[in-house]
């Protein structure tokens, strides 16, 4: 993220605030000598005011540095965030933007035990730029965190509350909170085919974020009704959820591991998991819990009515061996340090599945290819847009 601080703050700025805008914005660890932040200063312009002349003077080789960054940022940089009295979307003046620049970069997630695990596979795999992770130096430095929300339908709630500390802030500059919001909240899509409409919990997911004064009205097309993934701050995944995203080979892997074990319901659904060949198929199944709806999926001990969207993308009937398999879901708890099955005490799907993200079996390659598309390389883009 470039920075500018422009004139008018070297004018009218006491010199401690502009030092201090100055250190938080150039500073860089020892070890790896990348900054968390690019300044882009017009020396020209401000050279001859009391500030820079006193900045000069705790920084020898400023003008020299100033000139570098500068030729930088004129080879085709974005538009920088500027410390300003004048009032701006990307304009902040020296109060907000100590607040705004010293906070880290949040990716709220609906469970940030979990789900930070496909995430930071994502920027392990997809994060590299002429050899360096920017994504991944940020995490390792504190400038990147994972939030959890607590649940989809608690997003609302956590935001309100995370965001309260800058209310007083806000309601001072006549601003909206969320512009001092850095972050982007990523969400399952829970979708069941590839062309069903937006859940209604996400429907009223979104209408409760924007009562908030959140941009969120550009991720809807108000004509379809399909989800617009091109807002920085908000991403539904395309598929069904996170774990939607775990390559055939891990589930290949469990398979060599679970065929010496007396487990049949979950042979049988591995089984048939493996046979499926369409991608949609992969994208859309709901791998714990089988077919929809998984509560009360029995009345009178018969199996409750399914979309027909659902049956015909599976092509199965209810009466299908292969249906009732993949109905049972994949009750998988983990494996053991004797590489026995944890039981429903020690683990959970929800805890165990997302830890195969970190395995040596997942490869840039593999996540590529089950995801089908660039959508990792946009999420990787979004995170990066905002440091």
């Amino acid at each position: 993220m470039w920075i500018n601080i422009t004139k008018d703050t070297f004018d009218n700025s006491k010199f401690k605030s502009v030092n201090y805008l100055y250190q938080i914005i150039s500073y860089k660890p020892e070890i790896n000598q990348k900054p968390r932040y690019n300044i882009v200063i017009d020396v020209e312009k401000v050279k001859n005011s009391s500030n820079f002349q006193l900045l000069k003077t705790i920084e020898p080789s400023l003008e020299e540095f100033l000139e570098a960054e500068f030729n930088v940022y004129a080879n085709g940089s974005d538009i920088p965030y500027q410390i300003t009295s004048k009032k701006g979307k990307h304009n902040f003046n020296e109060e907000e933007a100590i607040i705004f620049l010293s906070q880290p970069v949040s990716v709220v997630l609906e469970n940030n035990k979990n789900d930070a695990a496909f995430i930071l596979a994502i920027i392990k795999h997809f994060g590299n730029n002429d050899e360096y992770n920017k994504p991944q130096e940020h995490i390792d430095n504190g400038w990147l965190v994972f939030e959890n929300a607590g649940g989809c339908g608690n997003i609302p709630n956590f935001l309100e509350g995370f965001l309260n500390k800058f209310k007083a802030l806000a309601k001072k500059n006549n601003r909206n909170i969320f512009d001092y919001f850095r972050g982007i909240i990523i969400v399952d899509s829970d979708k069941e085919y590839s062309i069903q409409p937006i859940k209604d919990e996400h429907k009223s997911l979104l209408k409760k974020i924007e009562a908030l004064n959140f941009e969120v009205s550009n991720i809807i097309n108000e004509s379809t009704g399909e989800i617009i993934n091109n807002n920085i701050k908000f991403h539904i995944l395309e598929k069904r959820m996170m774990e939607n995203y775990l390559p055939k080979e891990v589930f290949e892997e469990i398979k060599r591991q679970i065929d010496r074990l007396s487990i049949q319901d979950l042979k049988d659904w591995l089984d048939v998991y493996l046979t499926l060949k369409n991608n949609e198929q992969l994208d859309f199944i709901n791998i714990p819990n089988g077919f929809p709806p998984s509560e009360n999926k029995f009345a009178n001990e018969n199996r409750k009515s399914i979309p027909a969207e659902i049956l015909n993308l599976f092509k199965l009937q209810i009466s299908d061996t292969n249906f009732k398999k993949l109905d049972k879901g994949f009750g998988f708890k983990g494996f053991d340090d004797n590489r026995n099955l944890k039981s429903s005490k020690e683990g959970s799907f929800k805890n165990e599945m997302p830890k195969w993200f970190q395995k040596e079996l997942i490869t840039k390659k593999n996540l590529k290819e089950r995801a089908g598309n660039d959508e990792l390389e946009r999420i990787v883009s979004k995170i990066n847009q905002l440091l």
